[in-house]
C-alpha cells in the first residue's frame, strides 16, 4: 500500500517526457521549460519517430504537437494505444512501427498524452478524448500552464524549486516605445523565458531567419496553387511567433493559414506582404535594440 509520505516522494522526482514536436522554435521554449523544472527530455520531431520511441521506452508523459509530417499527432497517438494494448497485427498497426526494444510496461499503464495545438482546443478536445490523448494544451505555451498540464497527469511538481520563476533579474526593459508599438512584447517575453536573455536573443534571430525562409516558400507555393504548403507554413509561423511573444506577426500568420482555405491568390499574396513588413520591424527592432539583452 502506498503511504501519504511515499506519495509526497513521488511528487518531485525527475521526469522522463517525450516531446513530439517538429518546429525549432517550438522545441527550444519547451526544452527550457522542462530544463528548468529540473526534468529530462526525449525531442523527436515527426509522428513516426514518436511512435518508435514511445514503443521502446517508457515516459512518464508524451507532449505531442498535432501537425507534424510523416505522421501527424493524431495518428502518432493512435498507434501508440494500439502498441500498449498488444495489437500489432497488420489491420491494426503497420509492422513497421513494431517496437525493436518490447516494453511490457506499456502494457500496464497507458503513458498519459498531451496534445499541443494552435488550435482552438474546445475543437480539438472531442477528437483527443477518441483517440486516447488525454489532454490538450494550447500554443502558445507558457511555463506555468505547461508545468500545471504535466503535475495534473503525473502527479509531480517541478524537481527545480525555482521553476517557472525568473532566474535572472527580469525588470521591465526600457525600450524607446509602449509594447504596444514594438514588433515583440520583450518584457513578457523575458518573463516566459524565466530571465533567460541570451537564449531569447539566440531564438528570436533564429526566428527571423526561419521566417524569412518561410516567406519565401509561401510565395512559391502561392505561385504553384500549393495551397497546402501556405496554411502549413503560416500554422508554422503562428506558433512560434506566438511562443516569442510576436503577436502582430502572429496574428497576420493566423489569417494567412485561414485564408489558404479560400484558394485566392490575391488576398494570400497581400498577407505575404504584410507579414514580410511585419517581420521587416521586428528585424529593425532587434537592430536597434540588442543592447537590451545585454544590460
Amino acid at each position: 500500500m502506498m503511504t501519504v509520505s511515499d506519495t509526497c516522494n513521488d511528487c518531485n522526482r525527475e521526469l522522463t517526457i517525450l516531446v513530439a514536436e517538429d518546429n525549432e522554435i517550438n522545441q527550444k521554449v519547451v526544452e527550457r521549460i522542462l530544463q528548468t523544472a529540473g526534468h529530462r527530455m526525449d525531442l523527436v520531431d515527426n509522428g513516426r519517430q514518436a511512435v518508435e520511441f514511445a514503443c521502446q521506452i517508457r515516459y512518464d508523459l508524451i507532449l505531442m504537437d498535432i501537425q507534424m509530417p510523416l505522421m501527424d499527432g493524431y495518428e502518432a497517438a493512435t498507434a501508440i494505444r494500439n502498441a500498449e494494448c498488444g495489437m500489432r497485427n497488420a489491420n491494426e498497426m503497420n509492422s513497421e512501427f513494431k517496437p525493436a526494444i518490447p516494453n511490457p510496461k506499456s502494457q500496464i499503464k497507458p503513458v498519459p498524452i498531451v496534445a499541443m495545438t494552435g488550435n482552438a482546443i474546445d475543437a480539438e478536445s472531442e477528437k483527443c478524448r477518441e483517440l486516447g490523448i488525454n489532454d490538450c494544451i494550447g500554443k502558445p505555451l507558457s511555463p506555468g500552464q505547461l508545468l500545471a498540464m504535466i503535475e495534473k497527469w503525473t502527479g509531480t511538481e517541478s524537481v527545480s524549486p525555482a521553476a517557472g520563476q525568473a532566474q535572472k533579474d527580469v525588470s521591465r526593459p526600457q525600450a524607446q516605445e509602449s509594447c504596444a508599438h514594438q514588433p515583440v512584447d520583450l518584457a513578457r517575453a523575458l518573463r516566459e523565458f524565466m530571465g533567460a536573455k541570451e537564449v531569447l536573443a539566440d531564438l528570436l534571430q533564429l526566428f527571423t531567419g526561419n521566417v524569412r525562409t518561410q516567406i519565401n516558400a509561401i510565395r512559391q507555393a502561392i505561385f504553384r496553387q500549393d495551397y497546402k504548403v501556405v496554411a502549413k507554413e503560416a500554422h508554422s509561423i503562428k506558433g512560434a511567433a506566438g511562443n516569442l511573444t510576436a503577436d502582430k506577426m502572429a496574428g497576420v500568420a493566423a489569417d494567412l493559414e485561414k485564408a489558404a482555405d479560400s484558394g485566392q491568390a490575391e488576398p494570400l499574396r497581400h498577407l505575404v506582404d504584410m507579414l514580410e513588413k511585419r517581420l521587416q520591424q521586428l528585424e529593425t527592432y532587434l537592430q536597434e535594440n540588442m543592447y537590451l539583452f545585454t544590460e
